[in-house]
């Protein structure tokens, strides 16, 4: 019988220590939920593309030898450069992404003063990829190649 009744004082409910231990928790974790989320206020992520991605697949009909401007033109589009020189055309396709994500641990001061300092920490992925097309003097395709960027293992908003 008495170990059914531990923590308990009296018959009638908990004992007062129990009853502060269990308010004390309750307003650790408000507080934390507060904190978290006024940090998390001054978060901003984003992402930022140029271009459609152009893959090995969407080249598959070129053919070196063979396929001319006005078809490549007509199945990729306008190139982002052009540039050439004696009796050689080079369109250059550039395409990729770019992930950041910001803190700004400054923010979180807006709540007591009326000033507050940016204090950011920023972190992002960058990456620019390309396609490089020739042409010879008739306008047809000598050859291509892309220019990609190692991947990374992964976006990380961590620092270390």
């Amino acid at each position: 019988m008495a170990s059914e009744r531990r923590g308990w004082n009296s018959k009638f409910g908990p004992s007062a220590t129990r009853a502060l231990r269990q308010r004390s928790v309750l307003r650790l974790c408000t507080a934390l939920v507060i904190l978290a989320t006024l940090i998390l206020s001054g978060c901003e992520f984003r992402r930022i593309s140029v271009n459609e991605p152009i893959r090995h697949e969407h080249v598959g009909f070129v053919v070196p030898g063979k396929t001319t401007l006005q078809e490549v033109v007509t199945k990729l589009g306008a190139p982002d450069e052009v540039t050439g020189s004696e009796g050689q055309l080079v369109f250059r396709y550039r395409f990729g992404a770019t992930k950041t994500v910001k803190v700004n641990f400054g923010w979180i001061l807006h709540v007591w003063s009326p000033v507050a300092p940016s204090m950011s920490w920023t972190q992002g992925v960058v990456g620019t990829e390309g396609l490089q097309i020739a042409f010879d003097p008739d306008w047809v395709v000598q050859n291509l190649a892309f220019s990609l960027t190692p991947r990374a293992t992964g976006f990380n908003p961590w620092p270390f």
